[in-house]
């Protein structure tokens, strides 16, 4: 692996070179860069620990809005738009996890032991290049998490428009009359009750049906008439 203070001109234990000849490095050169190098994990886990907080602050906020809200607010909706506004959500928040998790890694470091001095050089060369792997690792965590909060954030804020502006399922109102009369059953819709009797059009009859109102003994409002 290629030590990162190559990048900025100095390697691991030297000078760096330019066609194969050897720079000059003067001494406080190399006493600035190994001061960089110290501080690059810092400066990183410091960035970091921001982040983390922000994200964290933003997607609480977010997710409390959404769970105090969002039964409410789909509960009108058809089973279509309900479940395509949880897939949103859910997935924003599964999302939003991800990303904490990885502010979190990269805040706190995620290596699982230690290594030899013989093993760190074999594979860093230098305990400097060593540090500033640990800080690139610790900046690939912060992008990603960032990445991954961004989509969250977007699926989130999308599933709380759709909540919104999604039309609201179609009702059936309650448009008619079941009749018990003299132990039968008529079912239709109002078309008047004057002169004493209930006039019901009856769904597939031509003529609708008369029934005296001193022969109801009860009634039901239905959103659709019972299969005869």
């Amino acid at each position: 692996m290629t030590a990162a203070g190559d990048s900025a001109g100095l390697g691991p234990t030297g000078p760096s070179t330019t066609n194969g000849q050897a720079e000059p490095v003067s001494a406080a050169e190399q006493e600035a860069f190994a001061a960089l190098v110290a501080g690059s994990i810092p400066a990183v886990r410091s960035a970091v620990q921001a982040w983390r907080t922000g994200l964290t602050a933003l997607i609480t906020l977010v997710t409390t809005g959404i769970i105090v809200t969002g039964r409410t607010a789909i509960a009108s909706l058809s089973t279509g738009w309900r479940a395509v506004i949880t897939l949103m959500i859910g997935g924003g928040l599964a999302l939003a996890v991800a990303g904490l998790w990885h502010a979190l890694a990269a805040e706190v470091g995620d290596r699982t032991r230690l290594h030899t001095l013989a093993d760190l050089h074999s594979r860093h060369a230098s305990v400097a290049a060593y540090q500033v792997a640990l800080a690139n690792a610790a900046g690939r965590r912060l992008q990603t998490a960032r990445t991954t909060v961004t989509i969250a954030l977007g699926l989130l804020v999308t599933g709380v428009f759709l909540t919104w502006w999604a039309p609201a399922a179609p009702t059936n109102p309650l448009a008619y009359l079941n009749v018990n009369h003299q132990g039968a059953k008529t079912c239709g819709t109002l078309l008047s009750a004057d002169g004493g009797v209930l006039d019901l059009a009856i769904p597939g009859a031509h003529e609708p049906a008369v029934i005296p109102l001193t022969t109801v003994t009860n009634f039901t409002l239905m959103t659709s008439c019972p299969a005869p």
